[in-house]
């Protein structure tokens, strides 16, 4: 566990229980007690007892918080050790943690949170017995009241999370763009599913579902089609794209390797284990994003709870991808067993190949620059005259999985005991053929009236996307147009032109003194009178930089760039891919990154004067603010997180305006 889950885990609850038994030795003190006089609010026996039970009260609280912390890394410590002996074992820890966790998390929540309630009624209790009830007091005590209350709510807030703790770790519904296809629609494309799964001993998928864009996969998680039905059971996933340019042989190794995930012991795996398990990272994170809304006293009570979840989530994560790889060989031996060894090798250079090849057409096609009603048959005469693939790249891949993490490419060659020799590396090589993709197409009843309904409905979206994105565009090209004049404030300028007044004045003085007294210049008095001359002069010369500087505006913001009397020419605003603020003490350092390929303006005043330092080797332009800056001709205040959103907010606005002229 990293420091600061053990901060939070362990941290927060023993802070509070040693508060709370100081609270508790504090009781006793003499000072406490006070005579009861007229006009005073003096020690009560109720304001004494009540101190004593919510004393008592944040010392359980925080106790119980210390033993849920620790029940949850021993249940998490013990369930990883087990869960690494046997996949069968994963399934069993992850399910026990499953149903005591939530019980878990939740009861760290309240303990803390009932902790912090106690601690801070202790105060309200303690204020309550000091004596006069001043309106300090008064206000005071109404100000913790008001996070007591905040802290109220949180905690009975968590209470009702049990619900939620166990819905942490249900099944996520996988969001698909395809169709699925039952028999009536492709005939032999479910036969032969069937022949493949009897030949592997696999379970038959409930459904099949024909998309453009992802590889082959299996998943028993719930499918919601785009647009479309909600799936539940078994799901095959059959990309038309990738299946035009295998031959059978390679399309059945790979649908034996996904359907190999339905059969023996990883049935289980698969069914009730993979689902929830790939929801779990998802709702960590919303419950992550929803404790960083909260003030901080409430983050305090949720965050030991996060991060718990958070380091549980870590600890199984190793393992988790561990049993994924050695299920990932294992079906690799149930698709080299349904087909060949050869074609499933050849399969996945092929596939990486493919992905590559696939990259310049489908660009064109989200760009909205390829017109098609059949995105397969595009990509199909496309890939066509490419000629042969390059597959000697694709080895050390992992190749892409909606849910799992593959080995690669070279690994799991090696474990099917294939040479990669000049004929494996051949057919997988080979160029686009007819008969593959003429295959294709007859394992459907109509393949180009699915292939063209896809291509419709993605074409569509595009279209969409499309139109939000140009609104967008349009509305951020809407803003930032005024020109917004940046000058330096001369706070600095004074300061330094009075430090260089008083040297001189002192070395004026300590000369007049010497003559006064009819003191004979020695080594000492020179070095004195010199050094305090010398700081005139520095502090003179600094004085003159800042009135250079500040005389006249430093920059102005333009709806182009930044114009300066210190450049050669605007920096361009659309050329800015990246803005960082940094402060050192009361100097603010503003880093413009430019894009690569752009040759930004050079500085046209010494280094003494300039305010803007270029530094090419890192793309960047720094703008040094001494003091802070003001705006506009009339000179008003502007705090440098305005200056920071001027500047983010022109930068958008000029991309914007850039992408809409090259679109």
């Amino acid at each position: 566990m990293d420091k600061k889950s053990l901060l939070y885990c362990f941290g927060v609850p023993l802070i509070l229980f040693f508060y709370a038994c100081w609270q508790n030795i504090r009781i006793n003190e003499v000072d406490v007690y006070q005579v009861t006089q007229y006009g005073f609010v003096g020690h009560s026996v109720f304001a004494d007892m009540s101190r004593q039970i919510l004393a008592k009260g944040g010392m359980l609280f925080s106790l119980l918080g210390l033993i849920a912390s620790s029940s949850a890394v021993i249940l998490c410590v013990l369930s990883v050790r087990k869960a690494r002996i046997s996949a069968e074992k994963l399934i069993a820890a992850f399910t026990l943690c499953r149903k005591l966790l939530p019980f878990i998390m939740v009861g760290v929540m309240a303990s803390i949170g009932f902790a912090l309630v106690c601690v801070l009624l202790y105060e309200v209790c303690w204020i309550y017995t000091l004596g006069r009830a001043s309106a300090f007091n008064i206000k005071l005590v109404i100000f913790v009241l008001l996070i007591i209350g905040s802290l109220v709510f949180m905690v009975l807030k968590s209470l009702f999370l049990l619900k939620r703790c166990f819905a942490l770790f249900e099944p996520q519904d996988m969001q698909v763009h395809g169709a699925a296809v039952s028999e009536t629609d492709a005939p032999e494309l479910w036969r032969w599913v069937r022949e493949l799964a009897q030949r592997g001993q696999a379970i038959v998928p409930d459904n099949i579902v024909v998309g453009l864009f992802e590889g082959f996969y299996v998943t028993a998680s719930p499918v919601q089609i785009e647009n479309g039905a909600r799936l539940t059971g078994n799901t095959l996933y059959f990309p038309l794209s990738y299946a035009a340019f295998m031959n059978k042989d390679e399309v059945a190794a790979v649908i034996g390797h996904e359907l190999g995930h339905f059969s023996g012991n990883d049935t289980v795996y698969t069914l009730h284990f993979a689902g929830l398990y790939a929801g779990m990272e998802n709702s960590l994170d919303y419950f992550y994003r929803d404790v960083a809304s909260s003030g901080w006293l409430e983050r305090l009570a949720l965050n030991p709870t996060i991060h718990l979840g958070l380091w549980f989530y870590r600890q199984f994560h190793e393992t988790v991808n561990g049993w994924n790889r050695v299920r990932e060989l294992a079906a690799d031996a149930a698709g080299a067993r349904t087909s060949s060894p050869q074609a499933l090798a050849a399969s996945l250079l092929r596939f990486s190949a493919l992905n590559e090849r696939f990259n310049a057409p489908m660009e064109l096609f989200f760009n909205r620059k390829l017109e098609t009603h059949d995105l397969v048959h595009s990509l199909f005469a496309s890939l066509r005259e490419g000629g042969r693939f390059d597959v000697a790249a694709s080895l050390e891949q992992e190749l892409a999985h909606p849910t799992d993490s593959h080995p690669p490419t070279r690994v799991r060659i090696e474990q099917l005991n294939v040479p990669l020799d000049e004929t494996l590396l051949a057919r997988a090589s080979r160029p686009a053929e007819e008969a593959d993709y003429q295959w294709m197409r007859s394992l459907f009843r109509d393949a180009s009236a699915i292939s063209a309904a896809l291509t419709a409905g993605m074409a569509s979206n595009v279209e969409a996307h499309h139109d939000a994105y140009q609104a967008e565009l349009e509305n951020l090209a809407a803003h930032s147009t005024e020109s917004v004049v940046v000058s330096l404030r001369k706070k600095n300028f004074w300061l330094f032109l009075v430090l260089a007044v008083l040297c001189v004045a002192g070395a004026g003085l300590v000369l007049a003194l010497s003559i006064q007294w009819n003191a004979t210049a020695n080594a000492s008095m020179e070095k004195i009178i010199f050094g305090l001359v010398a700081g005139g002069l520095i502090f003179g010369l600094a004085s003159w930089t800042m009135y250079t500087r500040v005389r006249q505006p430093l920059f102005t913001l333009t709806a182009q760039g930044i114009e300066s009397y210190q450049l050669s020419a605007p920096l361009l605003l659309a050329e800015i891919e990246n803005i960082d603020i940094r402060s050192v003490n009361e100097w603010v350092f503003i880093d413009l990154y430019w894009r690569e390929g752009y040759q930004p303006p050079t500085c046209t005043v010494g280094r003494l004067f300039r305010s803007f330092t270029f530094e090419p080797k890192k793309r960047k332009v720094v703008i040094s603010l001494p003091g802070g800056v003001l705006k506009g001709v009339q000179r008003e205040k502007m705090s440098i997180e305005e200056l920071y959103v001027a500047l983010h907010e022109y930068i958008q606005a000029a991309w914007a305006r850039r992408e809409l002229n090259q679109s």
